[in-house]
């Protein structure tokens, strides 16, 4: 039985609201301007969406909101994928083993494997840190790290980034760090077009996709203003940002009158390079998902024994809602596609549902197979 979840006492942060309007910086090819207040606008999604869990036999499976049930299974050849992406026009499902060596293609229409390729070769292994696919379909930039096992010792590789062709199974090309500076981790992304291939490490740069020569480049490593912490700022991938190159989430900074950290609600336009914020409150440590209409967003926070679900209002911005709930040690939070419920997933094989007016708990679903993680795909119908 579950007990009935506290709701706790929602008041205005005791931090002053800060009002930050900074001089623009300049940049290789423009500004960054950081300005008031946030405005989100969503982009049009339909009232269902599909879910691809990775799982820890041999088959992806298909769950449908709508229906709350599995719709369908997709075989893939090796157990306990840890990474799962789909393409951009949905025909494609790309699956990254445990072993972080091979990606596995898989066409989605016909639930077929059309490939696989893996970069180890011999006393050398290879693992893929990060991946992304080409709009085109047609190659994928991937970075990796090596280790080749000698007569007396391992032989530790440099982190490289690939350009790796999906028709031939080659590596083409080698896409070089900008200010032949290598980073440990950097994650990818495709401008809509793929004419720009965005690297998101220390720094946010754009790249050519063509030539990889150096576009432009957001230095958002450094503060913003002197006295000014350094912002982490909402680059996260979620299945209803409201464009492409637009994203919502919460940031965390110093603030410079207090010197304390505190957190907020920032809407970071890439194409633009524009930051709109307000800070909420000081810094917990909460997770974010952005509602599918762009007006609320959500979040978790997870401590030993303590779990609280929080509403954030988008429009004010403020904190709506927090409540104490059952929660569980390792959990994951997603709206459904119309707007109506909360998911609370990951690990395990269940997934929680609660209302998203008033955050009560529905049931439990109980699929047939423990998960591993997943990807979410609306429905634009």
């Amino acid at each position: 039985m579950r007990s009935s979840p506290e709701r706790l006492a929602q008041t205005r942060p005791s931090i002053p609201v800060i009002r930050y309007r900074f001089s623009p910086i300049l940049l290789l090819t423009g500004f960054l301007v950081i300005s008031l207040p946030v405005s989100v606008s969503a982009q049009d999604n339909g009232d269902n969406a599909y879910w691809y869990w990775g799982t820890y036999g041999n088959e992806v499976i298909v769950w449908e909101e709508a229906t709350e049930q599995i719709v369908d299974r997709i075989p893939v050849k090796r157990a306990i994928p840890v990474g799962l992406k789909v393409s951009k026009d949905r025909s494609r499902l790309f699956v990254l083993d445990p072993s972080r060596e091979t990606i596995e293609i898989v066409d989605i229409g016909t639930k077929e494997s059309v490939g696989e390729f893996t970069l180890s070769r011999g006393r050398t292994r290879t693992w893929i840190s990060s991946f992304e696919v080409h709009p085109s379909l047609e190659w994928a930039a991937i970075l990796v790290k090596s280790r080749t096992k000698l007569v007396d010792r391992y032989e530790i590789s440099d982190p490289i980034i690939l350009k790796y062709d999906l028709s031939t199974y080659s590596v083409t090309d080698t896409i070089p760090w900008p200010d032949e500076k290598q980073r440990e981790y950097a994650n990818f992304r495709f401008s809509p077009d793929g004419n720009l291939l965005y690297m998101f490490t220390d720094d946010l740069i754009a790249l050519n996709s063509a030539d990889f020569s150096e576009v432009d480049r957001w230095e958002i490593s450094k503060p913003f203003e002197p006295g000014l912490g350094a912002m982490a700022l909402p680059f996260g991938e979620s299945p209803y940002q409201e464009e492409e190159g637009i994203y919502t989430g919460l940031f965390r900074m110093t603030d410079p009158v207090q010197n304390r950290r505190i957190m907020g609600i920032a809407t970071v336009d890439m194409a633009k390079k524009e930051v709109d914020f307000q800070p909420i409150g000081p810094s917990e440590s909460v997770t974010f998902r952005i509602s599918p209409d762009g007006t609320k967003g959500y979040g978790l926070k997870s401590q030993i024994g303590h779990y609280e679900m929080w509403k954030f209002d988008l429009t004010g911005p403020r904190v709506s809602d927090r409540i104490t709930f059952e929660g569980r040690p390792r959990m994951l939070l997603m709206p459904s596609a119309d707007g109506t419920r909360l998911f609370i997933y990951n690990a395990g094989n269940t997934i929680d549902v609660y209302d998203e007016a008033t955050f009560k708990y529905l049931r439990t679903i109980d699929l047939d197979a423990d998960m591993t993680g997943a990807v979410v795909v609306p429905d634009p119908e």
